[in-house]
């Protein structure tokens, strides 16, 4: 990439010092944004970082350079007070660990932001989390630094850079998303990638499943483990977000379903592509994989969870008004019924099943290691942003007897700012005046303080911006299946 070009985000984030002197505000977007590639982006989150750090007063994610600067003043403190110990014996040795203590909360103190930092860290935290909904909505690669990115129109960008940020979110219930669901529907700019083979060919088939999954709470957690060095203990730390969707509206994401579902015949009828009559299929030829079970209603949420390890995701299970579920356990939907296997290969008879996952939130973890190796301590992030994704332990199309199946490789980022995530509780040790105690005895011990912070918040959907987004999702989803469908007939 050419050294001479000038990009504008890096303009803005060289002059963050000279606002942060005049106390002028870090704005979230700016009109050159739709300019920025990848390296660009990454260039000004990397400058705001330091602005970010510099209003922080709070070393239990992510932040651990005022404890470190801490921990060397209170070993100063305490390698002066150990003189004393040839003196006084034992008691000097008492003496010099309590100095060293009251060293390190003394250089703790004085590391605390003014208000202005304070200020000023918050918004250039906002701006950071707008960037990185610009970087995943380009699908920048973390280990591509030539990529620019996929451009945006000027109507994503103006989708991303526009809703519940400015302005109070409007809860996603059925008044609130039946207009979005009456506008016409545009296409994201880019299809979706399928990998896989769906081969229906000579075959007569039914659709047996419309499975739709949605995000409703989850986590993400880090965590490093205490390092010990000649001279030098580095405690743990540990953080760790749980959040969760608010009094979720079952109506507003069954009518929701419900429209993806109408998109998706109208789409296969306008492909041409014949699906014979559920009910008459399986009434003269059986199912390999009978549908038994309901999807959510009101009284009876149906959900199913995701564990990658450092996060979980889950999710609330919908189907179509009218359409049962497929059975599931620890396998999957398992052999089916071998019988009518036999014989549908024998007819070339098949049936199909379609699932589709949208996530409302990325999750970020530093994962886990030594302290010693770790110095920032552990590391989590959840930010709204909408993605369309394969569901868990599952894939996006699958035939019953030997058609194969589609799955999408990575979640697809559906640009838009369509919620808020606000913090409603959790707990954090170095806030706590009990633990706090204990981890200074700890310290007059030798041992150093371990440091645990729980956030538990929660995610907003806007009604009006989700259903939309959404239902942009899953509309490109449904031709970009059914283009797949298509070829393979």
């Amino acid at each position: 990439m050419p050294t001479v070009k000038l990009y504008p985000g890096w303009v803005l984030a060289a002059c963050l010092t000279s606002m942060t002197a005049t106390a002028q505000p870090i704005p979230v977007t700016l009109d050159s944004d739709i300019s920025l590639d990848c390296q660009a982006i990454q260039t000004e989150q990397a400058r705001l970082k330091e602005t970010i750090a510099a209003g922080n007063n709070d070393p239990s994610i992510g932040k651990a350079a005022a404890a470190g600067t801490a921990n060397a003043g209170a070993q100063l403190a305490g390698s002066i007070a150990a003189q004393s110990a040839g003196i006084f014996g034992s008691l000097g040795g008492l003496l010099s660990k309590a100095a060293g203590s009251v060293a390190q909360q003394q250089v703790e103190e004085r590391l605390a932001p003014d208000a202005l930092s304070v200020q000023h860290a918050k918004q250039a935290q906002a701006r950071t989390d707008f960037l990185s909904k610009l970087s995943q909505a380009k699908a920048c690669r973390a280990n591509d630094a030539s990529f620019a990115g996929s451009p945006l129109s000027s109507a994503e960008f103006a989708a991303l850079s526009s809703g519940p940020s400015a302005g109070v979110v409007k809860p996603l219930t059925a008044a609130a998303a039946a207009d979005a669901l009456a506008q016409p529907v545009t296409l994201l700019a880019q299809p979706l990638t399928f990998e896989g083979d769906l081969k229906l060919g000579g075959k007569r088939f039914y659709l047996a499943e419309f499975r739709v999954l949605y995000e409703v709470a989850g986590e993400v957690a880090a965590r490093t483990n205490a390092g010990y060095m000649p001279g030098t203990n580095y405690g743990a730390t540990s953080s760790r977000i749980k959040y969760q969707v608010p009094q979720v509206d079952v109506a507003a994401l069954q009518a929701l379903t419900d429209k993806a579902f109408t998109d998706f015949q109208q789409r296969l009828q306008g492909a041409g592509v014949t699906l014979e009559p559920t009910d008459a299929f399986i009434s003269q030829h059986g199912a390999v994989y009978p549908a038994t079970e309901a999807g959510s209603t009101v009284d009876s949420p149906v959900y199913v969870e995701e564990n990658l390890g450092h996060t979980e995701r889950k999710y609330m299970v919908f189907a179509p008004t009218g359409m049962k579920l497929q059975p599931r356990g620890f396998a999957g939907l398992g052999a089916g019924n071998i019988g009518t296997r036999m014989d549908w290969v024998k007819n070339k008879f098949e049936g199909l099943n379609v699932g589709v996952a949208l996530n409302f939130t990325a999750l970020e973890t530093s994962g886990s290691g030594s302290s010693i190796l770790h110095r920032d301590g552990a590391s989590t992030s959840a930010q709204p942003v909408m993605s369309i994704a394969t569901p868990s332990g599952s894939v996006v199309a699958q035939g019953h007897v030997d058609a194969g199946a589609l799955y999408m490789p990575k979640p697809t980022v559906v640009p838009g700012d369509f919620a808020k995530m606000r913090e409603t509780g959790g707990f954090d040790t170095q806030k706590d005046a009990g633990v706090k105690g204990l981890q200074m005895l700890g310290n007059l011990m030798g041992v150093a303080a371990n440091k645990s912070k729980t956030v538990e918040m929660a995610l907003d959907l806007d009604g009006p911006t989700t259903t939309r987004l959404a239902l942009q999702a899953f509309s490109t989803f449904n031709q970009s299946l059914v283009d797949k469908i298509k070829a393979g007939l």
